[in-house]
């Protein structure tokens, strides 16, 4: 008997089957197209490519079943809370259309946001850590562990110390993926940017340093650094600021802190975090700052919030490149 005789004769005696209603067909579609989407993003001679592909002979039937019950259980799972939210902010509908996200204070596992001009989202992560999302993006919520940008900026704070509702002690168990490859971190500040008219991934890291699985190429890029991979060339990599012009976006989605309680000390440590500045004392500044206990909370930019808080105490700050002088003159 042939391969195919085989075949037919295993069909004939299988029992029939229900046919899916055509909003499951419709699921399974869109999962098996993204799954195809992330999976060619990434290096053809990666494992996860092979698997998928070795699934893909599985019997239509149970291929099928698995995903929907898979789409429908992450569509449960809340992957991160919405700390603060600037602009239009949509969510991707099941048409493609684009929703206001009114009254919403979550994110679960398998909605697509897509932030509009002038816009900025701050989330806590549910595994710790905080994410900024910059104006003009697109990201999907793949998992608890998984955040797929199709275009635009995000920022990782792995440890996002001073946050409502992250988890320092954590961190963020977090990977983004992009259609230039994967990125990893490890005690981690950094952006990643997929800039869509240029075809490329811009990874820039503040502090840490994060792994990026490419599609041709593989790097590790280290604080002070940014690495940049287009096409199928080996990527670049440049010393760059922590601080200054291209982090600025960040500060303006800088979600509210609770400062009730917390040293002047802690204050300033978290506003050098969020500013990509080193912290100097001079004088007996760093004691006063020790000492001096702050009450009720933050929810203006770090570098407002400096101004005024070390207003109440009597110290005054300058920046010179990227160090942050606490001062009482």
């Amino acid at each position: 008997m042939s391969e195919h005789d085989a075949l037919d004769d295993l069909l004939r005696h299988a029992q029939p089957r229900p046919v899916p209603a055509p909003e499951d067909m419709a699921a399974v579609k869109a999962v098996v197209r993204d799954d195809w989407e992330a999976m060619t993003g990434r290096r053809v001679v990666r494992r996860r490519f092979m698997q998928f592909a070795i699934a893909a002979t599985v019997v239509l039937g149970t291929f099928v079943a698995l995903n929907v019950s898979q789409r429908a259980s992450e569509g449960t799972i809340t992957v991160a809370t919405i700390a603060k939210s600037t602009g239009p902010i949509y969510l991707l509908g099941e048409s493609a259309e684009l929703r206001p996200t009114d009254n919403t204070d979550t994110v679960m596992a398998g909605q697509t946001i897509v932030t509009g001009v002038d816009a900025g989202l701050a989330l806590a992560w549910g595994n710790g850590g905080s994410i900024r999302i910059d104006e003009g993006t697109r990201v999907r919520f793949d998992s608890n562990e998984l955040l797929f940008v199709e275009r635009g900026r995000v920022y990782v704070d792995s440890r996002g110390s001073f946050i409502e509702g992250t988890h320092p002690e954590n961190g963020a168990k977090l990977a983004i993926l992009t259609r230039f490859g994967e990125i990893q971190h490890l005690g981690t500040q950094y952006m990643a940017a997929v800039d869509q008219g240029e075809g490329a991934l811009i990874v820039s890291v503040r502090e840490g340093r994060v792994a990026v699985d490419g599609r041709f190429y593989d790097e590790t890029i280290v604080a002070g650094q940014q690495g940049t991979w287009a096409g199928q060339q080996r990527p670049s990599v440049l010393s760059i600021s922590s601080a200054g012009p291209a982090w600025d976006w960040v500060g303006r989605t800088t979600p509210p802190v609770d400062a009730d309680g917390k040293t002047l000390y802690q204050f300033l440590t978290w506003v050098c975090r969020e500013m990509g500045l080193e912290l100097r004392f001079e004088g007996q500044t760093e004691h006063i700052a020790h000492d001096a206990i702050l009450k009720g909370s933050i929810d203006t930019s770090p570098a407002e919030a400096l101004r005024l808080r070390l207003a109440t105490a009597a110290l005054k700050s300058r920046i010179e490149g990227d160090v942050i002088y606490i001062s009482t003159e």
